[in-house]
């Protein structure tokens, strides 16, 4: 497909998104935007294109670790009826708008912790956003067939990446008050995350019932090729122990990346609507990893010794058939993943930049000299202009660094570092005796070794750091 003809199609997709989000920020007390089945489906914004592609690279090179990211947030999604209900109660009494509110508020109110949460908190996810862009730009050459262009004005990521921010900062910062509700845009993520599951179960039943003749072909033909056996199961007592700490740190994203606290905990409208989110969520990350194996192992038979990206063996497959429909709408079901993502992390990110470091430290005593409404104004602008810059930060990062990395690599880097929040995190919820200043000094020293083992390499090591992430960590060896 041109890249002229892809293009009309995002602009037509995005145009979608702005109609369904203006609709719902209009219709934002009827039922068909305040229901459990959207709360639910809004909380699949975990699932990013590291679940969409990298899910597949990783099991077509490592077989089975790529399960782990999936089982924690399965295994601890039951105690959701306590632990989740406990921090919506205590965020709605206390309008909180933001995990490092809710930290800050537990310790004291401490200014300092909510800052330092929020420096962690971009440190973390920036370059997770600027994996989206990655994923955008690889596959959007991929469909069309084009060349990477070193000129920004070439690049058709450029062009997404500022659609993005107009689109994020214009519906995602409406009101002063960041705990209201943002009906828009949480409609607008729970429709796309029907259409990348719907248009993911599509790839996957083509590649194993149209391409080949079911599972037991694909596994049949898979079995004979090397260290097939050795990837595909969970090997020695170093491997299990691997898989656990995967399970933690998965366990832990669900609770503290900012996006999933956004929707989870700021968006919801009702604690009954966790009810529903307890069976549809876990049910939707079955569904998604359903065919996992089969386009993953279906790659590798196909494209056996010929160096390709197996990230992109979704689009790959089709692609080989010249079956353009599908490889559109299955690029358009990864950039459904992305934009979720990148909107809502930009959303929560500029509200926590805002509420912690602009106001405390910058703003509030200009802001006390004005008049309520001039310093409602200035509040909503302050965070639209931080929505649009944090977007246009992580696409210079994609740019500058993200580049010659694999999505899984950038994903499990943010997780680790977000990861670093988990014992003020939890401390705070069932420690009364916790401190302010132990949460500080656990996650300063918790960055500080992040920063040392991970971010330092990840710098100046290239694709380094995904082979010391999963041949250390989940092959063992």
């Amino acid at each position: 497909m041109s890249s002229a003809g892809l293009l009309l199609i995002l602009a037509i997709y995005v145009s979608i998104l702005f109609y369904i989000a203006h609709w719902a920020e209009k219709k934002r007390h009827s039922r068909w935007t305040n229901n459990p089945y959207i709360y639910s489906l809004s909380l699949a914004v975990y699932c990013t294109a590291w679940t969409y592609y990298g899910s597949i690279g990783v099991a077509a090179d490592s077989g089975l670790s790529y399960l782990p990211i999936y089982l924690g947030p399965i295994i601890i999604i039951p105690t959701w009826m306590i632990i989740l209900k406990k921090i919506i109660r205590i965020s709605r009494v206390n309008k909180i708008s933001s995990i490092a509110d809710f930290i800050s508020l537990r310790y004291g109110n401490s200014r300092f912790l909510g800052a330092l949460v929020t420096l962690i908190c971009v440190f973390g996810i920036l370059p997770y956003i600027s994996l989206q862009l990655k994923s955008i730009s690889d596959t959007f050459y991929i469909v069309t067939k084009t060349q990477y262009s070193s000129n920004i004005f070439s690049d058709t990521t450029t062009y997404v990446c500022l659609a993005l921010a107009l689109f994020a900062s214009y519906y995602g910062t409406k009101y002063v008050d960041a705990s209201e509700k943002r009906r828009g845009i949480v409609t607008a993520v729970a429709m796309e995350s029907i259409l990348k599951l719907v248009f993911f179960l599509t790839i996957g039943i083509y590649v194993t019932y149209f391409v080949f003749d079911g599972f037991d072909d694909i596994y049949t033909k898979a079995a004979v090729l090397q260290d097939f056996d050795k990837k595909n199961s969970i090997g020695d007592l170093t491997n299990g122990i691997n898989w656990f700490f995967l399970c933690v740190l998965s366990t832990f994203a669900i609770f503290l990346l900012p996006r999933q606290f956004h929707t989870a905990i700021v968006e919801n409208n009702k604690e009954t609507h966790i009810r529903t989110a307890i069976w549809l969520f876990p049910l939707y990350l079955l569904l998604f990893n359903l065919f996992v194996f089969p386009i993953a192992w279906g790659g590798n038979i196909m494209f056996q010794g010929q160096g390709l990206n197996s990230d992109t063996y979704s689009l790959l497959i089709p692609q080989h058939f010249n079956n353009n429909i599908l490889t559109v709408i299955v690029f358009l079901g990864g950039f459904s993943a992305a934009i979720s993502m990148i909107i809502v992390s930009s959303i929560s990110l500029a509200t926590m930049l805002s509420n912690n470091f602009l106001i405390p430290y910058g703003f509030i005593g200009a802001l006390e000299d004005k008049s309520p409404d001039k310093n409602r104004k200035r509040i909503v602008n302050s965070r639209k202009v931080g929505i649009f810059l944090l977007i246009i930060l992580a696409y210079a990062i994609y740019r500058v660094f993200v580049l010659d990395y694999s999505l899984v690599s950038i994903g499990l880097v943010s997780f680790v570092l977000i990861a670093q929040l988990a014992p003020a995190f939890f401390g705070a919820l069932f420690w009364k005796r916790g401190s302010k200043n132990g949460a500080v000094v656990g996650i300063v020293l918790g960055f500080l070794i992040s920063l040392y083992t991970l971010l330092v390499p990840y710098a100046i090591g290239g694709d380094k750091i995904y082979e010391y992430l999963y041949t250390k960590w989940t092959m063992g060896n």
